[in-house]
């Protein structure tokens, strides 16, 4: 039995807890996964593997070189490589900032619901969470620049963490109203993390903002747009003295070799990966307009994502969908009460799912 003192108090918090590692719920390519908003199209699936599969031997059998996927990602990303930190996904770049940035009993700024690691980090560095919760309104999700503004105002935390579109709402802040929020942050001297992780299905980017505010840090992934979730890397913007500060705390190698030689040949895709986004975001209009005609409703929703109100038909339609596709059935927060989340994909894979659908909304009519 390991002494509770060798521990720091925060990993001994009850609160904190994670999933089993033992138990895991297998990606079997004979079902149609649309639960946790991953690349489900098929094309640029073909791209990523071809990548994997150029991967050389000498990767495998050698510690990385990291200069030519910074070379890459800084032309890919329109700054100097100086800018940028390499990590193991964006959530490696979102670790990374609080290890960097919070001590115990610093206050953090989350909005609620939103990327869980944000709650993890903050329990793992003894932060104190101030929570900016959505609400439900006909429209979704709402959560307005006035209430975010005032509630950095008053509590003047040490960091605000917003995703930009936010998940799983999949809303967004104007770049108007986002750019206050992070002229906010400056004037109560916080560290602004804002987490693209779906760019560029949401085009805009804060990264231009990086050359005015000094304490703005963007954070990215290639598991989402790129298709790439398995290879693990993300990356983190910033001006050259934040993130040169941030780069004390990395790793001896941010990623291993395989898997920055197979996102060195990725980013030569740029035109296919952009090709992809415009063909899952035809799949999701597709599906949300079918959706509408059956009278169910949805809301415009900026991630790889959309979320679905089945309403009085819901258990027939989950229980219909059942073993053939998965997805997010329901959410235990009152902003999205009564929401089903499908991931994006194809039109042509959404095509039988949108016609079990109108079959169990058909049947339960002539009843």
């Amino acid at each position: 039995m390991i002494k509770e003192n060798i521990l720091r108090k925060e990993i001994l918090n009850e609160e904190l807890s994670r999933p089993s590692w033992i138990k895991q719920n297998h990606r079997l390519s004979n079902k149609i996964w649309l639960d946790k908003n991953e690349c489900a199209d098929p094309q640029l699936n073909k791209i990523v593997l071809d990548s994997v599969l150029s991967v050389t031997v000498e990767s495998v059998l050698s510690y990385p070189d990291l200069d030519v996927l910074y070379d890459k990602i800084s032309k890919f990303s329109q700054v100097q490589a100086e800018n940028i930190l390499i990590t193991a996904g964006s959530d490696g770049a979102i670790r990374a900032c609080f290890e960097s940035i919070i001590a115990p009993g610093d206050k953090v700024v989350l909005t609620r619901p939103t990327f869980a690691m944000y709650d993890i980090y903050s329990k793992i560095y003894g932060a104190e969470v101030i929570w900016i919760d959505y609400e439900l309104s006909e429209k979704g999700p709402v959560l307005t620049l006035d209430k975010f503004i005032s509630v950095i105002k008053e509590v003047e935390p040490k960091m605000i963490c917003l995703p930009n579109p936010d998940s799983p709402t999949g809303t967004i802040f104007s770049p108007d109203d986002l750019e206050q929020i992070v002229r906010t942050a400056g004037e109560v001297n916080a560290l602004m993390l804002i987490d693209e992780a779906y760019h560029p299905i949401y085009q805009w980017s804060a990264v231009s903002l990086i050359k005015k505010y000094n304490h703005l840090v963007v954070v990215r992934s290639f598991s989402k747009a790129w298709g790439a979730a398995g290879l693990r890397v993300g990356y983190a913007i910033a001006n050259n003295d934040l993130i040169t500060l941030i780069h004390k705390q990395r790793p001896m190698y941010e990623i291993g070799s395989v898997s920055a030689q197979a996102i060195e040949k990725l980013l030569d895709y740029e035109e296919d990966m952009l090709q992809s986004v415009a063909r899952v975001n035809t799949g999701k209009e597709y599906f949300q307009n079918e959706m509408k005609k059956l009278g169910f409703y949805t809301y415009t929703s900026y991630g790889n994502f959309f979320h679905i109100k089945f309403g009085k038909y819901a258990k027939d339609i989950h229980n219909a969908l059942e073993g053939k596709v998965y997805y997010r059935k329901d959410f235990n927060v009152p902003c999205l009460d009564g929401y089903s989340r499908f991931s994006s994909t194809t039109k042509e894979i959404f095509e039988p799912i949108v016609s079990c659908i109108v079959g169990v909304v058909n049947k339960k009519e002539k009843s």
